[in-house]
This record gives C-alpha cells, structure tokens and sequence, in this order.
C-alpha cells in the first residue's frame, strides 16, 4: 500500500484523504471544501468503492456518510477497521440520519473518531480535518523514525544499549549476542557495568567518549570504544550507549606501533610498573647492550645498570620507580661486556591493556660526544697553530728591526739607532705580557665594589687619551647595586674596550661608557661611533691574534673576554654602520661579608 504522503512536481508534500458519499452533489461540495495544494482527494460513491480505495492506498483521514445503499457506512468502516494495514486511519462519519445517542453509539463502536451532524459548519470541517492531517504526519514521523532505529539497530554492528538514569538497561540491540554473547532480552534490566565494568560511573563524571575494555559472557575481555549521549522522553532521563569492538583496529595500531617500535635508532624498552617485568624491548636495544631477546623479555631484574648524571635533581636510580615522565636526562649505562656508554633519557607513564606501563627511550650520544670531543680538540690545536703563527710573526718584526740596527750599529754607532731598538724590544715584551695575560688562570681576588666607582677612577686616563686623538668622552652611570669585582682586572676590561672604542672612530668622535640595571643584572656599555664591524667577523672576536685593526694583536680584546668570564659575565656585541657597543652583563649574586 502506498503512502498517504506523497511529494507533487512542485515538491509540495501532499497528503491523501477519501471521500465517501452516494450523493455526487456532497462529493462536489467537500471537494470544494476541503481544496488546497496540500491535500490529494480521493472520492468514492459507495463503500465497495471505498474499500478499493483503501487497498491501494493509504490514507491521513476518511470522511464516511452513514446512509448509503449497499455496504452502509459502518459496515465500510468495521471492515475497514478489520484489516491490519488500516485500522490505524481516522474516520469521521457525516451524516443527515438520526441523532440518537444509540444511533452516535453505534458509530464509535465500529471505529469512528468523530460524528458530524448535516447540515455542518464549513470552517468546523475544514479545522477538523487539518487536526487529523497533522496528527497523521506526527505519527508518520514516529513510525519512520522507529523504523530507522530499528533499522540501525538491527544492521549496526555496535552495540546499542539504553538505559534509566540508574544505569539499568531497557534496551539493547541486536549486535550485543556477537559482540558479547548474549540474548538482548536475558540483559533487560540488569545494569550496563555487566557489559562493561566501571562504565555507567565514567559517564558520571560527564564523559562523552572513552576507551575502554567490554567483558564478554565468557569473562573474555576485548578493547572497546564507547560513545555516550542522552535523552528526556516524558521528563524521563534516557542515557544511550554505543559500544564499538575495536580489537581489529588495535591489532593494527599495535603492528603498526611494532614496526615503528623496532625501526627506531633509539633505544626503547617498555616494562611493568607493577612488577618491573620488560614486556618489550627494541632491536637497536638488544643490539646496543649486547642481549637477546629472550634473555630480556619477562625478566624482572634491570637489564641496563644507569648511572644519572649528579647535576640531575629528583632522578631515581631504578627505572620503575620514575613516577613521572622525563626529557633527556643524561645518563650512562652499562652493557652486557662492561662498557659504559652515554645516553639521553626520556620516559613517559602509559597503560597497555589496563596495566601501568613505563615507556624508556634512549638515544645513544656515545659517538656523539666522542666526536665533539675531537673536534674541540682540533680547534684547540688549530689555535694553537694561529696564536704560534701570530707570536712569530709579532714578534719577529722588532727582532728583526733590533738586528739590523746592530749590524747598522758595528760601523756607525748612533743613539737614535739604539732608542728604536729599545722601542721594538718593549714592544715584543708587552706582546709577550698581553699574551700572557690571555693565558691567565689564576684566581681573581674579587671584593664588593662599585661598578661606577671604577670607572670614576680611570676616567681621567680615558679622557685624556680620547682628547690627544681629538675624541670626547659621555659618562652616563645608572644606579647600580654593588659587585664582587677585581678591581684590577676590570680596570684592565674597560681600558681596552674604551681604547679600542676611540680606535675605531674618525676624528671628532663621542665615546659612551653607560652604566644600569635590568632584571638581575648590571650592564656595562662601552659604545664607539665608528663604522662598526662586519657580521661574519663577530664570531670571531676575542679569538688571540685576531684584530680588525691594521697593527692590532687581538690580545687586548681577548683579555676582556677571559676577565668577563672570571666574573661570571658576559660579553655581547651589538653593530651597526653607525658605531659599535660592546655591552658587559654581570650577574647578580648574593654578595659575601
């Protein structure tokens, strides 16, 4: 039977309606009547015509005349009420007969919702009729959202559960005899924890979606996923469970997770919390610490012995005690022939199938550091190298100057020949001084002192020096707390970056030394007005013998960076086109009495 809902062309959902009456002229009149884009008429002169109707369609609501010959209107309506597909239609009976109340009695009891007396009120009709219409559609879209249900219900192959706001079910679909080996009926009215433990608390607590594990009839447990919603029917709270199998996907997570497991150059292991047994161990780990596999897996004692680096605070020497994850702790450990190794280890708290688990990973630095090592090494020796070339060739230069004068000097002897002799000799010492003064590691003999008030002490040497190369001097001293300074060495610091300041600017220049604090330090600046110094030659500044200066050594600079560091400060550049800073940034400590 068709649906009494159908769509026309212009997509207008049109309902059906049969009108029943032996008179024509009646018909024409609720035809007229009832006219309207939304509803589709059907008229029929007799009940046999009727009931023809009914077979082939379906019906919102009938309009029965009583009086009729042949099948009267209600034996139309009795067998109308008698067949299963449409008892459920609405009849209204009109009629001119008697109004008796056995007469209207008798109506009702073969099936009809409403009795309406000729002559009747148009617009009373017209309501009437648009009520029951509505009606219909409710209970069409009742019925079509059952069936959907039911259709999902019964082809999902989630478990759909639902219970009362207490957790018990009412009810369960299909699916749960394959997923859980259950009957749907045997589980009404238990509660869903027998499906999955500790479910119906975790929705409680507002969840929407979890995973978790299902217990099986046989006591069989599988991974699961659960999505959890609600519903209020009558004010009645409905809380709907859709549980998923998902053991298929977490066998492929877990092969997935096997090959990238074992891939990995890092060294990973996965044990117990419980009872520190290693359920997983990688290659690269077996093949680092010289094991196999067999000799490592379930075995509860530690495998690797670590030895955390001391600096490391609040780092347990047992691996199953680390209660909270890590990030690249250095460490050291053993394998199996003695060796002891260097490593980086992370680790992180995580549950494999219930049970706490600690993930370990190590990357191995060994070769690293071994490498790191040597080329600290060749640095070393390549400056050596530098500073060897660099001393030769300084000092060969007054040796050189000495010698020829004294051959000079066999046949022509002349004091002017012996002052410059004397000269180039004082200035291979004071390389050798300067050079020994890069190499120094003695202890600094630091007190508390005024930053401002050493600088006070040599500004009159700065100032006179920047007057005889036609330069002027800016002090701009900020408030600064006390430091523990040598004042010699810091003397020595700020005369070489104030010379080498006024060195690097054209007549005329304005040399800055500025003094303040920001956060926890004091900063000193020394900034010059010259034309600044290329980027790719920053690096390399404070190396010994390297000078942007023509007859500079590049000792005098390194000096400052080697008191900087005895001080615990730091030495930064900053560089323009417009001049040069060199800022000192001493940190602040608790100062000794």
């Amino acid at each position: 039977m068709k649906s009494c809902i159908e769509k026309s062309s212009s997509g207008i959902q049109k309902v059906n309606i049969l009108l029943v009456d032996d008179r024509p002229e009646n018909l024409i009149a609720l035809e007229a009547l009832l006219d309207s884009p939304h509803y589709r008429l059907f008229s029929a002169n007799s009940g046999e015509e009727a009931l023809r109707h009914v077979l082939s369609e379906n019906f919102a609501v009938i309009l029965l005349d009583v009086q009729m010959p042949g099948l009267n209107g209600f034996q139309t309506a009795s067998l109308i009420k008698s067949r299963e597909k449409s008892k459920q239609i609405p009849i209204i009976f009109i009629t001119a007969i008697s109004q008796a109340v056995e007469h209207v009695k008798h109506g009702y009891t073969v099936g009809a919702i409403d009795y309406i007396f000729k002559p009747f009120h148009p617009e009373t009709l017209k309501m009437k009729i648009e009520a029951f219409v509505k009606m219909h559609q409710y209970q069409e879209q009742i019925k079509l959202q059952n069936e959907l249900l039911k259709a999902i219900g019964e082809t999902s192959s989630d478990t759909i559960v639902t219970t009362d706001e207490e957790g018990a079910m009412l009810t369960v679909s299909p699916a749960v005899a394959t997923m859980f080996g259950y009957l749907p009926e045997d589980l009404i009215g238990y509660h869903i924890d027998r499906l999955v433990p500790a479910l119906f608390s975790c929705f409680s607590d507002g969840k929407e979606f979890m995973e978790t594990t299902g217990l099986r009839k046989d006591e069989g447990r599988f991974p699961c996923d659960i999505q959890i919603g609600e519903a209020s029917i009558d004010d009645r709270r409905i809380v709907v469970f859709s549980i998923r199998d998902v053991t298929e996907r977490k066998l492929m997570e877990e092969e997935r997770f096997r090959k990238i497991f074992d891939a990995m150059p890092s060294l990973i292991a996965l044990r117990s919390l419980k009872d520190r047994r290693y359920i997983n161990v990688n290659k690269s780990l077996l093949n680092a610490i010289g094991y196999r596999q067999d000799e490592v897996i379930n075995q509860t004692a530690d495998v690797l012995s670590y030895i955390f680096d001391s600096n490391e605070q609040g780092i347990s020497e047992e691996m199953s005690e680390l209660q909270k994850p890590s990030q690249n702790v250095r460490i050291s450990y053993m394998t199996k022939s003695g060796d002891m190794r260097e490593g980086l280890l992370s680790t992180e708290i995580m549950h494999i199938h219930g049970e706490p688990c600690l993930l370990s990973v190590i990357t191995d630095i060994t070769d690293q550091l071994l490498f790191e090592k040597e080329m600290v090494r060749l640095d070393r020796l390549n400056l050596t190298g530098e500073m060897a070339a660099g001393i030769v060739h300084e000092i060969r230069n007054p040796m050189t100057t000495v010698r020829g004068f004294l051959q000079l000097s066999k046949s022509r002897p002349s004091l002017e020949h012996t002052d410059i002799m004397i000269e180039e000799l004082d200035r291979a010492h004071n390389i050798v001084t300067e050079f020994l003064a890069v190499a120094n590691t003695n202890p600094t003999n630091r007190k508390v002192k005024q930053l401002n008030a050493v600088i006070e002490v040599l500004f009159p040497l700065i100032h006179s020096k920047a007057l005889c190369a036609n330069h002027d001097i800016r002090l701009e001293l900020g408030q600064c707390p006390s430091l523990q300074l040598d004042e010699k060495e810091i003397r020595q610091l700020l005369l070489n970056l104030a010379l080498n300041g006024l060195d690097a600017m054209p007549s005329g220049g304005t040399l800055t030394i500025r003094t303040y604090k920001e956060d926890n330090e004091v900063i000193l600046e020394v900034q010059d007005q010259g034309c600044g110094i290329k980027e790719e030659l920053i690096q390399k500044l404070g190396t010994p013998f390297f000078s942007t200066k023509a007859n500079g050594t590049g000792l005098g600079l390194s000096v400052c960076y080697g008191v900087a560091e005895r001080h615990d400060a730091v030495i930064k550049v900053k560089t323009s086109e417009q001049g040069t800073i060199f800022l000192v940034h001493f940190r602040l400590h608790p100062l000794m009495k």
